[in-house]
């Protein structure tokens, strides 16, 4: 889902990822620990001269320790997920925290407990670390004794901040949940969003009042998040009552793995189409031919060349029963102009952007249709 990352391991299968943005704030983390080092020791109640290793080094591994902590954060959103049936895609740690990609959504029900479970992990594996792991802790050089401090303090400070109802933080989730129970979910998500947008204004005047950097960010990723999450429900909203049939196109105009370059450069000038389903010759779909495949081929290819040479065979397919806004996700995540329309393995259609697009217009109309006398 998110560009520029990658993967580092697979936790229960889900696959933890590393976005570009995150080498940035780790550097930027290892520097401000490291220079204030010294006062966390005092707030642990170490004197400074007792800790031996550099302090950059004590911050490097506090920074990447506190991410460690935030990926397991995310697992409990996702393994709470997983008990209510949501497929987790990933989990991709970048500059302000984790984000888990689900493949599919819970009722509101479900939102609160997957909300509420990092968080729980959060305070409960700090207060661990604070009362029962760092008495031992205390007991061992200081540098330990820091480490379990510092890792303690900030994981019940995520918890406790995660709960900020400043959507679409964990605690903005639950509230749209909540709210979401007396009214529809687009009202209840244009209500919380309001809410984060309120804190986000909050967190950017105190932090340029005070000076605190990291709290201008935090605000301006909170504004963004929750516009764009509501964007997000406006379109599923428009979508949620229409399905893949409803404007898929079942005539569709195929070509067989034996049709030139040539003759098929002919029939999209003739029929103004830009890709088409490949077919073998039991007419089964094998594959997808479109414009981009032509034009990858250099100007110096034989027009004689076969399609079956250049189709991609990486088909993308949805059924003509599943929902549009289903459809759209699809579309969106693999970024490609159209889907092929399979059912019991023959193909009834294909949907593409432009059909996705029509249902704004018949929403539309609907809307206006109930809102005349």
């Amino acid at each position: 889902m998110f560009k520029n990352s990658v993967t580092i391991l697979h936790v229960a299968g889900i696959p933890i990822r590393l976005h570009i943005s995150f080498l940035l704030i780790l550097g930027f983390l290892v520097l401000v620990i490291g220079n204030n080092i010294g006062a966390i020791a005092d707030m642990a109640g170490i004197a400074g001269e007792e800790l031996t290793a550099n302090p950059f080094l004590l911050g490097l591994i506090l920074a990447i320790l506190l991410f460690t902590s935030i990926a397991l954060h995310e697992l409990a959103h996702s393994f709470v997920a997983r008990s209510q049936g949501i497929e987790i895609r990933e989990i991709t740690l970048m500059l302000l925290g984790g984000v888990a990609q689900m493949r599919n959504e819970g009722d509101d029900k479900d939102e609160v407990w997957m909300a509420f479970a990092g968080p729980l992990f959060s305070l409960v594996f700090g207060a661990l670390l604070l009362y029962a792991v760092r008495p031992l802790a205390a007991r061992m050089m200081a540098d330990v004794h820091l480490v379990v401090y510092y890792l303690g303090f900030m994981n019940i400070f995520l918890g406790f901040f995660n709960l900020l109802p400043a959507f679409p933080s964990d605690g903005g989730r639950i509230l749209r949940s909540l709210i979401a129970r007396r009214t529809s979910y687009l009202q209840a998500t244009r209500i919380a969003t309001s809410v984060g947008k309120a804190f986000a204004i909050l967190f950017g005047v105190v932090g340029f009042v005070y000076g605190h950097l990291f709290l201008i960010l935090i605000a301006f990723f909170i504004y963004i998040g929750a516009t764009q999450e509501y964007q997000f429900n406006v379109v599923k909203d428009a979508f949620s009552d229409f399905r893949v049939r409803d404007l898929m196109t079942a005539d569709v105009s195929t070509v067989t793995q034996d049709m030139t370059v040539a003759e098929l450069l002919e029939l999209m000038h003739r029929e103004r189409h830009s890709g088409y389903p490949v077919m073998d010759d039991q007419s089964r779909l094998v594959g997808c031919v479109t414009l981009h495949d032509v034009r990858a081929l250099g100007d110096d290819t034989p027009g004689s060349t076969p399609i079956g040479d250049i189709m991609n065979c990486e088909l993308i397919t949805i059924r003509p029963q599943d929902e549009l806004f289903y459809a759209f996700k699809k579309l969106s995540e693999a970024d490609v102009g159209r889907l092929m329309v399979v059912e019991d393995g023959q193909l009834r259609g294909i949907l593409t952007r432009s059909d996705i697009m029509k249902a704004y217009r018949l929403r539309a109309l609907q809307d206006l249709r109930r809102a005349a006398p």
